[in-house]
């Protein structure tokens, strides 16, 4: 998905950046940060929690190479 996807899916759940970074107990930009770029398995996770979907699908860029599924 595409990161402004992502923020809109968030608003959709009424959930905001700042509200999930309090609830993660970090800065509001690390989320910013992993949505656009950066990579937290344990925020990654926790925003498809909130979305009812799985990190793969959010972001398959980041899990799927050639097909298969990179190590961690």
């Amino acid at each position: 998905m595409h990161p402004e996807d992502i923020k809109a899916a968030l608003r959709k759940q009424g959930v905001t950046q700042a509200k999930l970074a309090e609830q993660l107990n970090v800065d509001e930009s690390t989320v910013s940060q992993i949505i656009h770029s950066r990579r937290s398995r344990r925020i990654e996770k926790a925003i498809a929690r909130v979305l009812k979907s799985k990190p793969e699908v959010l972001w398959p860029d980041r899990y799927h190479q050639h097909g298969k599924r990179r190590a961690a």
